[in-house]
C-alpha cells in the first residue's frame, strides 16, 4: 500500500470525524459505508475498526461488530474504553462469557468506568448469574454513595436493579426509586422510555395492573414512530399478489451441494412474542442441530435487486416480480447460503428471525425443501407482550394497541396467504398447546423435520446456549403456563387493541 502524505492523513482523519459525528447521531448506516471506504485505505488504523464494531452492533450486524472489535483490541490492547464497547458489541452478540472477559479487562485499565461496572452487571444477569449480579451491583451502590451522580447515571444503576427485580430485589423498593426519576425531562428520552416499561413490568409483578398499563403507555408514547396501517395494508397487499398470480418466480437451480443444502435449514416465523425463542430452544436440543437465532440471511437477499422501497424505512420486501429471474434467485440463493455455511458446516441449522413471515415464499424458491414452522399465538397475548416489550430495535407497529391489533389482523392474513400456496410446506405449532402439553407437541415438531425425539427437548431451559432476544430470560425457565390468557388481567384498557383486530365486543 502507498504511504500517505500529510494531505492524505487529514482528509482521512477528516473522514473519520465525519463517521464518528455520524455515530452520534445514531446514523449507523450511513457511518458504516464510508467507514468501509476508510478500513481499505487504511486496515491498521484501530479507530476504524473500533467505530465499526460501534456501527454493526447498532445495526444488529453482531458477527460483524465481534470482528471488527477484535481486530480494534488486537490493534490497541492498553485502551479500557476500546476494549469496554467491545464487551458491549460481545453481550449484544449474546457471547456473554467473552463479553465478561472484556468487561474485566476494561475495568482494569479503567477501573472507575460506571459504565462498564453496569455492563458486567448486566452480563451477569443475562447469563443468570443474579446473586453474583447482586452482589457487584451492591458493590456499584456502596463505590457510588459520595460521588454525588448525575440523574443520567443514577437512573442507570435503578434500571440495573429492576432487572433483578422481583428475582433478589423487591419490586416496590425498585418502583420507589424510579418513580423519583422516570419523569425527569433532564434524562435523555431512552432513559425515560426503560424505565416507564420497567415500571409497567414491576406493578404487573406485584398485580397493579392499572398503574402498570399506565406506564407501559407513556413508554410507548415516548418511543412512538410514524406507522400508517392503510399504507401497511396496502404494501402486503402488493406482496401477496407479488407471490400468488399465476406466472411462477422460478426456484434457484443450483447444484445441491455441501455448500446449498435446502435439507439442512429450520426456519422458525411468526409474531414477535409467538413462542420462536422456546421452539428454537427445544429444536436446538438435537444433536446435529446448530442455533441461528435471529439471522437476516433471507432479509438481505432482495436488497440489491428490490428497487421498492416499504413505506416505513426497514427491510426490502419482494414486490417486483419481474426482478426475480433464475439468475437473480441463483444469486440471492448463493448470498444467503455463505452465511448459514458461516453458523455450521455441517448439519442442521436454525433461523428463528420472525420477520422472516414476509418471505416465506421466497424461502421455498431459495431452499426448496427447507422445513418452515410458523409459531401461532392467541392474538390479544401476542399483542399484549410486543406492546410490554421494550425492543432493541425499532419496531414502530408495536407502539399504539390499535396499529398493533391492526397489523396481527394484517399477518393472518398474509400467513393464510402463504399457507394457500401448493409448493409452501409451512407448519403450525400453537403456544398454549406447545406449553400446556409440550410432549406430544414437541414430538409432532421432530416429525415435521424427521428427527427423533429426545427428552432433552423438554430440558431445554438448561441448555448453556446463549439467546440474544427479548425472550432470553423466559427460555431460561421450565415451561409455564402463566402468560396463557395475560391479556384478560388488562380488560379495558385493551379496548383499542381489540377494535384493530376486529374482535366483537
Amino acid at each position: 500500500m502507498a504511504k500517505l502524505n500529510k494531505k492524505q492523513l487529514s482528509a482521512f482523519d477528516k473522514k473519520l470525524q465525519e463517521a464518528v459525528n455520524l455515530l452520534q447521531q445514531g446514523r449507523s448506516n450511513e457511518a458504516l459505508g464510508g467507514l468501509m471506504q476508510m478500513v481499505k485505505i487504511k486496515p491498521n488504523d484501530f479507530r476504524v475498526h473500533d467505530c465499526m464494531c460501534i456501527a454493526n452492533s447498532a445495526l444488529g450486524r453482531h458477527a460483524e461488530a465481534v470482528e471488527s472489535g477484535t481486530i480494534a483490541t488486537q490493534l490497541q490492547p492498553q485502551s479500557g474504553e476500546i476494549r469496554h464497547r467491545f464487551a458491549k458489541a460481545l453481550q449484544q452478540a449474546g457471547e456473554l462469557e467473552r463479553a465478561l472477559v472484556e468487561y474485566e479487562r476494561a475495568l482494569y485499565h479503567i477501573p472507575d468506568n460506571i459504565e462498564a461496572m453496569r455492563g458486567r452487571i448486566n452480563t451477569h444477569s443475562d447469563l443468570g448469574n443474579y446473586d453474583t449480579a447482586q452482589k457487584l451491583l451492591k458493590d456499584l451502590e456502596d463505590y457510588i454513595q459520595d460521588k454525588n451522580l448525575p440523574s443520567s447515571k443514577t437512573i442507570g444503576i435503578y434500571l440495573d436493579k429492576a432487572r433483578l427485580s422481583p428475582k433478589t430485589i423487591p419490586a416496590q423498593e425498585v418502583i420507589s426509586d424510579l418513580l423519583k426519576l422516570h419523569n425527569d425531562e433532564s434524562l435523555p428520552e431512552r432513559f425515560r422510555i426503560i424505565a416507564n416499561f420497567q415500571l409497567g413490568r414491576l406493578f404487573e409483578s406485584t398485580k397493579d395492573y392499572d398503574n402498570a398499563m399506565k406506564h407501559f403507555i407513556t413508554g410507548n408514547e415516548l418511543k412512538q414512530m410514524k406507522w400508517d396501517p392503510d399504507l401497511y395494508d396496502a404494501y402486503i397487499d402488493k406482496l401477496i399478489k407479488c407471490w400468488s398470480s399465476i406466472a411462477k418466480i422460478p426456484t434457484s437451480t443450483l447444484p445441491i451441494n455441501k455448500s446449498i443444502d435446502p435439507s439442512r435449514l429450520i426456519f422458525i416465523v411468526g409474531m414477535m412474542r409467538s413462542g420462536t425463542s422456546m421452539t428454537e430452544q427445544m429444536i436446538a436440543q438435537l444433536p446435529d442441530v446448530t442455533p441461528g437465532g435471529e439471522m437476516n440471511a433471507i432479509a438481505r437477499a432482495p436488497v440489491p435487486f428490490e428497487p421498492i422501497p416499504n413505506p416505513w424505512g426497514g427491510r426490502a420486501l419482494p414486490l417486483t416480480k419481474m426482478v426475480y429471474n433464475q439468475r437473480v434467485i441463483n444469486e440471492m440463493t448463493k448470498s444467503a447460503a455463505a452465511m448459514y455455511n458461516e453458523v455450521a458446516k455441517e448439519g442442521s441449522i436454525t433461523d428463528k428471525q420472525p420477520y422472516n413471515i414476509f418471505y416465506v415464499p421466497l424461502i421455498t424458491r431459495l431452499f426448496p425443501g427447507a422445513k418452515i414452522i410458523h409459531c401461532c399465538r392467541d392474538a390479544q397475548d401476542t399483542c399484549l407482550s410486543n406492546f410490554t416489550q421494550t425492543f432493541a430495535r425499532p419496531h414502530p407497529q408495536t407502539h399504539n394497541l390499535y396499529h398493533l391489533g391492526r397489523y396481527h389482523k394484517t399477518y393472518q392474513r398474509m400467513m393464510q396467504a402463504w399457507h394457500d400456496l401448493p409448493e409452501v410446506d409451512m407448519l403450525d405449532i400453537q403456544y398454549e398447546d406447545m406449553v400446556s402439553d409440550p410432549e406430544p407437541q414437541s414430538k409432532r415438531v421432530c416429525e415435521f423435520l424427521g428427527k427423533t425425539w429426545t427428552e432433552d427437548i423438554l430440558n431445554f431451559h438448561e441448555s448453556s446456549r446463549n439467546v440474544r432476544t427479548a425472550s432470553r430470560e423466559q427460555v431460561r425457565k421450565p415451561i409455564y403456563t402463566s402468560s396463557i390468557k395475560k391479556h384478560e388481567r388488562y380488560g379495558d384498557h385493551l379496548a383499542p387493541l381489540r377494535k384493530g383486530l376486529g374482535i366483537e365486543e
